[in-house]
């Protein structure tokens, strides 16, 4: 015996077809299923996404008056927050490759009376425009990473940042098939850190026991999600993360988050 698991005779593994990066089918399926996670229903609400949100835009820093680009905007439940963020003296911008993405999000922004100029290529993007880009659970879904960490650069103003967040490597290959790739902390640290941009900072987030007792349906309590909601109450009402808390083991995290800075002339752009 090798040690090694047998592959039965005839039986070949199976393949997870990785899509392209117009091809992410969710929003045909679920429609603007991130506004639903960030609402205020108590079992459709996902603290989880709402706390990596609230993480995101908290790293930033005040936002009001500047220039800021969502991207990979999705159906534009992140984009809303950072339309209120920036305020009336500032410019909110959305970028993503999937029509069904732009069009769920402006019918949203449009539905909550939000302002925000929208755009299906990089290529679209100014270059030294923007004083802040946020670019969440994106860059597993490209296929051209360096492509995608040249356009932040040029698009970003010298001094300014851009935070992105992506799910940690946690098996050999992504679950999700709409994942072309994930990274251990080292790795993805290490990747940034040789891109054109500086790496100011990185962190692990949200404790996987967390996630695991989010979704725990105990028999004792008729499947219900106790836990979470719980944590949705907390949530929608505290705009505090129970997620947190639960450190049973926390070596082992959901969520990367980077911030990473455009050197050169200029001044830099006040950011905690």
């Amino acid at each position: 015996m090798s040690g090694q698991p047998e592959q039965v005779r005839g039986v070949e593994p199976p393949v997870i077809e990785r899509t392209l990066d117009a091809d992410f089918a969710k929003y045909a399926a679920s429609g603007a299923y991130h506004w639903r996670e960030i609402g205020g229903h108590w079992i459709h609400h996902h603290a989880f996404t709402a706390e990596r949100y609230r993480r995101t835009l908290a790293t930033l820093g005040p936002l009001a008056g500047l220039r800021v680009l969502d991207y990979g905007c999705g159906d534009g439940a992140l984009l809303g927050q950072i339309c209120r963020a920036v305020g009336s003296e500032g410019e909110a911008h959305g970028l993503d490759v999937s029509a069904d993405a732009l069009r769920l999000a402006k019918h949203m922004l449009d539905r909550h009376r939000l302002a925000a100029t929208l755009h299906a290529k990089p290529e679209e993007m100014a270059d030294n425009h923007f004083d802040a880009i946020v670019c969440a659970e994106v860059i597993e879904h490209v296929h051209d990473v360096g492509g995608l960490l040249d356009h932040l650069h040029r698009c970003l103003k010298p001094g300014g940042r851009a935070v992105v967040t992506t799910p940690i490597r946690l098996s050999e290959e992504p679950e999700d098939p709409n994942h072309v790739q994930e990274w251990f902390p080292r790795q993805f640290a290490e990747m940034l850190a040789d891109g054109p941009l500086e790496l100011l900072h990185h962190e692990e987030i949200i404790p996987v026991a967390a996630v695991e007792a989010y979704f725990w349906r105990p028999p004792l309590f008729l499947r219900m999600p106790l836990f979470r909601l719980i944590c949705n109450l907390l949530s929608i009402y505290g705009k505090v993360n129970a997620l947190s808390w639960l450190k049973v083991r926390p070596r082992l995290f959901m969520t990367q988050l980077a911030v990473l800075q455009k050197n050169g002339s200029g001044t830099a752009v006040a950011m905690r």
